[in-house]
């Protein structure tokens, strides 16, 4: 390949680019990786979601069937995330609609 060759593929690459986004759209829509991978942005800013103090305390474990798995650092912190679901859950759902995160369960 020559440079030319090179700076012409590169002029055309715009247009491949645009196909490639495309597949990939395509490909993530299909059999719900779109959805878990919206869940996934769920566990990567955690502690945006939550605050410093409740992220420090917490690891997401698994998402199952629509449910985050938090398991807490004790049986106090357990006890505060139950009273504090209702708005984990609603800050879930405002920021990551297409999420799939339909419940929170503390362990």
């Amino acid at each position: 390949m020559t440079t030319s060759d090179f700076r012409q593929d590169a002029h055309h690459g715009s247009h491949d680019a645009r196909r490639v986004g495309d597949l990939i759209k395509e490909f993530t829509s299909q059999d719900g990786i779109s959805e878990k991978l919206r869940a996934f942005e769920v566990v990567g800013n955690w502690e945006k979601i939550v605050g410093d103090m409740i992220g420090k305390n917490t690891e997401i474990v698994r998402i199952e069937n629509g449910t985050l798995y938090v398991q807490a650092k004790n049986s106090a912190w357990r006890n505060e995330l139950i009273f504090a679901k209702a708005t984990i859950l609603k800050k879930i759902r405002e920021n990551y609609p297409d999420s799939g995160v339909e419940n929170v369960f503390f362990i």
